[in-house]
């Protein structure tokens, strides 16, 4: 175990540690004994005992003693060898330089593992009865603007077929929530977001719908369809040679929000969109895909808020749901029983 003077001896020690302890010392331990696999002291063992010595953050030591411990136990059930580990790393190296503001590869990554999935669920336990979240994926921007019930949320020219969506935001007792806020977002109908344009002046297909008194709410629109995630990446190779696509069901993303009640940010689907069961992402659930009706008569255009000459295709979607809501205190609630849970 060496002294700060050690450390600090120009005979033993290069320039460049030198120059960083002039900001910190670091502790130094003695090596009191080897480590070897097939033995009763691994290199599993040794990195955690260095850890566990010398960490001031509880939380970290737990977070990496968890990685730590998997990380090993899967190079040991697999057998990596070091092409396999020489092949991960370049990925994830690639991961990183291939990453920009719209495409970040590891955020696709932990997408396909379904990673993010689970940390939402995690974060957001639902009560029976309550609404499924997923998370919210890159296209949600700021800017949105903030609209009463009923307003329209597509620019005139949008591409694709006319949309009314109605819904309410209610609690566990059937009531409805006021004061609710109903953040919306989507893809036109070629499936293209509007900060996917270039031309982009102001946003198209978005807007914050302030619910009414009673919690319910609607919106004019465009019926999104499908589209794949970016795929010309580590990410994409990755599912192709697992043997998936990356395109996702169509779907219209919500963050709905109301005082005292936990935030829910969840995506609904149509079912009659392909790719609802192999979603690249692992968003999709039974719960939120929905029935949507077509309405051909024009006078029930009119009834739903759509302007004449506004209704495009000879149709209008109709697409009903009910965002159930659970309160932050029955949210936290449910974490705390996860975690006694989980001590067991």
């Amino acid at each position: 175990m060496a002294s700060e003077q050690q450390m600090k001896n120009p005979l033993l020690v290069g320039r460049a540690i030198r120059a960083q302890l002039e900001h910190e010392v670091p502790k130094d331990l003695p090596l009191e004994r080897d480590f070897r696999e097939d033995s009763d002291y691994t290199i599993t063992d040794h990195v955690q005992e260095l850890h566990k010595t010398l960490s001031k953050d509880p939380r970290t030591l737990e977070l990496i003693t968890a990685l730590v411990s998997h990380l090993h136990a899967f190079a040991r059930e697999t057998q990596l060898t070091h092409a396999e580990w020489t092949k991960a790393v370049k990925f994830l190296t690639r991961a990183g330089k291939e990453s920009t503001d719209y495409k970040n590869e590891f955020v696709l990554l932990s997408d396909c593992m379904g990673l993010s999935a689970l940390v939402d669920e995690i974060n957001h336990p639902k009560p029976p009865g309550c609404t499924d979240g997923c998370e919210p994926g890159p296209f949600y921007t700021e800017d949105a603007p903030t609209l009463p019930s009923g307003s329209s949320l597509a620019k005139p020219g949008t591409t694709g077929e006319s949309m009314c969506f109605i819904g309410t935001v209610k609690n566990l007792k059937g009531e409805g929530i006021k004061d609710a806020t109903v953040d919306v977002w989507q893809a036109d109908g070629d499936g293209v977001y509007d900060i996917q344009y270039p031309d982009r002046e102001e946003p198209n297909d978005r807007g914050k719908i302030l619910a009414n008194p009673d919690g319910t709410f609607s919106y004019r629109g465009i019926l999104p369809t499908a589209y794949p995630i970016p795929s010309d990446g580590p990410t994409g190779e990755l599912l192709h040679a697992l043997g998936r696509h990356p395109h996702r069901a169509a779907h219209i993303h919500f963050t709905v929000k109301a005082p005292g009640y936990d935030d829910l940010t969840t995506a609904l689907y149509p079912s009659h969109s392909p790719f609802l069961g192999t979603d690249p992402v692992f968003a999709t659930k039974k719960s939120l895909i929905c029935q949507l009706t077509e309405e051909r008569d024009p006078k029930r255009w009119a009834e739903l808020g759509f302007k004449e000459g506004e209704v495009r295709g000879g149709r209008v979607w109709v697409w009903k749901y009910d965002f159930v809501l659970p309160t932050v205190e029955q949210v936290e609630e449910l974490k705390r029983e996860r975690a006694k849970k989980s001590k067991l």
